[in-house]
């Protein structure tokens, strides 16, 4: 569980609050990281016989037991979103520079 931990904090995670352990009782282990173009991610890592971490984006489920699928699902989430952005920049640009008068 710590090496998915690491992972995350590595890729801009944060552990919400109230991870600790609850008594003897072992809970699952919620990471959350925001971007202002894709919005919330959250990172769930289990502690049961289930080895991995399923990420929420995007209003999906996704769930990871390989590191390098997990980081190029993560490249990919954030370039998908990036290309997004340009298309709208461009689209906006292109609205204004049609309404200068030249």
């Amino acid at each position: 569980m710590s090496m998915y931990r690491s992972f995350l904090l590595k890729n801009d995670f944060w552990a919400k609050k109230g991870n600790e352990k609850e008594g003897n009782v072992k809970s699952e282990k919620v990471f959350i990281k925001h971007d202002s173009e894709i919005g919330g991610i959250y990172a769930i890592i289990n502690n049961d016989e289930r080895k991995g971490v399923k990420i929420i984006a995007n209003g999906e489920e996704h769930w990871f037991n390989n590191f390098d699928k997990l980081d190029m699902f993560l490249s990919r989430l954030k370039q998908n979103e990036d290309d997004f952005m340009k298309i709208l920049r461009r689209k906006n640009i292109s609205q204004r520079l049609r309404t200068l008068e030249i």
